[in-house]
């Protein structure tokens, strides 16, 4: 955390006590004050409270910056980006990353330092992840320079990329393997797990969103599902916890019909089940869920389910704008996600032209 050079002032003032916190700011020295206190340690107490305010809020300027460290550096950036709590964790975890040179200055770090950083993660960690940390890096470098001006170049543009690897086809779950899964005996939270694939299955619903999901947002009548908040994870201090918060987009937010067979499934589910909520989930933590599913269907995922609902759409010839907004995706999504679907699609048209356009 960035140490702000302050002092205090305390003084009589109009029959009562005033506090001024005065604190560096670059080359200047700026104030903040509270004044209508009773005693001089309600001043004192007034004043630490303008301290811990400050400390919350105060981004130094760009001069009284040029010595930080990249370890320093990074929680600036947070603070100055209106980050999701996901992607705050993520920027937090870039010193971690690159503990090797966290504690040099901003501006003197190289794209060999960079390189050599890298050098001693690879065959440890997944490339993937490896190029997720130097994305990070590359926009706390770019934050530095258009924000703050405390470095000149960007290391990280320089730094060799691995190549782009094709993506795995996307997988799909047949019928028969769901039949096998929603058949199988055994295990704890058996029902509970049974009745989220069942959703995930005929609504494609991310996790986050079936775990946040009450009974308020099921119609019976009208056979369907509106989705409007998730499970969330909150990172602080190194330290998890799950909340309640609003959804990824404004795509995410959506009304998604269900088929009979849920409908039925559902009912049956809350006539043994009084809680407000339906899954009674209270962290977004897919690893028990997929343990359980993995019993019976081996690399096998609950977000797969997700997927196999937009193959399953797209594979009837639901276009792929409708598809976008049953999942909470956008058109682009959609396409680069399921490629081969799409491209599949393209091809079955090309074939229907002549057809469609024959007279």
């Amino acid at each position: 955390m960035y140490t702000i050079n302050h002092n205090f002032t305390y003084r009589q003032k109009d029959k009562g006590w005033q506090v001024i916190l005065s604190y560096k700011d670059g080359d200047k020295w700026r104030q903040k004050s509270k004044q209508g206190l009773k005693t001089k340690q309600q001043a004192k107490a007034a004043g630490d409270k303008l301290l811990s305010e400050l400390q919350r809020t105060f981004v130094p300027s760009s001069n009284e910056l040029a010595g930080t460290t990249l370890r320093e550096f990074v929680p600036i950036v947070i603070k100055d980006k209106k980050l999701a709590p996901a992607t705050k964790y993520a920027y937090g975890r870039v010193p971690v990353f690159f503990t090797d040179i966290a504690d040099k200055v901003v501006s003197q770090i190289t794209t060999s330092d960079i390189i050599r950083v890298v050098a001693t993660k690879k065959g440890v960690m997944r490339d993937s992840t490896i190029q997720h940390r130097l994305a990070l890096l590359n926009a706390v470098f770019a934050h530095a320079i258009n924000v703050y001006g405390i470095a000149t170049r960007n290391p990280v543009q320089a730094v060799p990329r691995a190549k782009r690897i094709k993506r795995p086809s996307i997988k799909a779950i047949s019928y028969n393997d769901f039949k096998r899964l929603m058949e199988s005996r055994g295990g704890k939270n058996l029902e509970r797990y049974k009745l989220c694939c069942q959703i995930a299955y005929y609504t494609g619903m991310r996790f986050g969103e079936m775990a946040a999901l009450t009974w308020d947002d099921i119609s019976f009548e009208s056979r369907q599902i509106t989705v409007k908040r998730q499970i969330k994870r909150y990172s602080h201090n190194n330290v998890n916890t799950y909340a309640i918060g609003p959804l990824k987009t404004a795509n995410s937010y959506r009304t998604i019909p269900i088929p009979d067979v849920l409908v039925e499934a559902l009912k049956q589910w809350k006539e043994k089940n009084v809680s407000e909520s339906v899954l009674g989930f209270t962290v977004s933590c897919t690893r028990p869920i997929n343990y359980w599913i993995q019993k019976t269907l081996p690399n096998t995922s609950i977000h797969d389910f997700r997927h196999t609902y937009a193959t399953n759409l797209l594979a009837n010839g639901v276009d792929i704008q409708t598809v976008a907004a049953l999942c909470g995706d956008s058109v682009g999504t959609i396409i680069s996600t399921y490629l081969d679907f799409t491209e599949e699609m393209r091809k079955k048209a090309a074939k229907n032209v002549n057809t469609i356009f024959r007279k």
